[in-house]
């Protein structure tokens, strides 16, 4: 058999003669009607159930703030700033729903020593070093630890409650609107955000983005010291 007659073989491999429909393909057609069928039995035209499955899919990868944001009113002092605060700062009064029930504010905690974390459940670096964090934070009892979650849902990723039940994490965290209000009061422009602040309630370290845990060691030590 010449290598022409090969070529012209070798093209309708898999295809029946005549270039009709294989068995599979049929059986694919016809599986596909009576899905179709069956949605229109129940009066659900598919392009709503399209948009259904992609919106529960969207909700649970944390991309749906009212989903997980929770319900209650959010209070921050002072207007949003461009920039974190800085060294030798007050940090703003602020009070939000707490992720586990009740409120957290930020009055609670002013009298002792406390480390302010601002974080996002979807940014890979807080995932990192929130349970580095709350891990060293045990070894330093006087000095506590209380963090906000915010810019929920703007990228994928897990819900707050999603990340802090994987992690067996239980500090507080107080829940941000959808407006970021406590984030721009803080001066959130990036995550983590980590204020050191000392009982007075000003801030003597911060640090923005991943730190090695000696360092984090090295300024709860501080705090704990003042």
């Amino acid at each position: 058999m010449s290598q022409a007659v090969k070529n012209r073989k070798g093209t309708g491999a898999g295809k029946p003669k005549g270039g009709r429909p294989s068995y599979a393909e049929r059986r694919a057609a016809a599986e596909r009607h009576r899905r179709k069928q069956r949605l229109l039995a129940y009066g659900i035209p598919s392009a709503i159930v399209v948009v259904m499955v992609v919106v529960g899919v969207v909700l649970s990868l944390g991309g749906g703030k009212s989903a997980v944001l929770a319900k209650g009113r959010v209070s921050a002092g002072g207007p949003a700033l461009s920039q974190p605060l800085s060294k030798g700062s007050t940090v703003p009064s602020f009070s939000a729903p707490g992720l586990g029930g009740g409120r957290v504010s930020w009055s609670d905690y002013r009298g002792s020593p406390a480390v302010l974390v601002a974080w996002a459940p979807w940014c890979p670096h807080c995932q990192k070093e929130l349970p580095i964090m709350s891990r060293v934070a045990a070894n330093f009892p006087s000095v506590q630890l209380v963090t906000v979650v915010t810019a929920v849902g703007e990228h994928p990723g897990p819900t707050p409650q999603q990340y802090m039940a994987e992690h067996g994490l239980g500090f507080p965290v107080a829940v941000d609107d959808a407006a970021g209000s406590i984030g721009g009061a803080l001066g959130i422009t990036g995550f983590p955000t980590v204020y050191y602040v000392d009982g007075s309630g000003t801030v003597v370290d911060v640090f923005v983005g991943e730190v090695p845990e000696s360092q984090m060691r090295s300024s709860f030590a501080a705090l704990a010291r003042a």
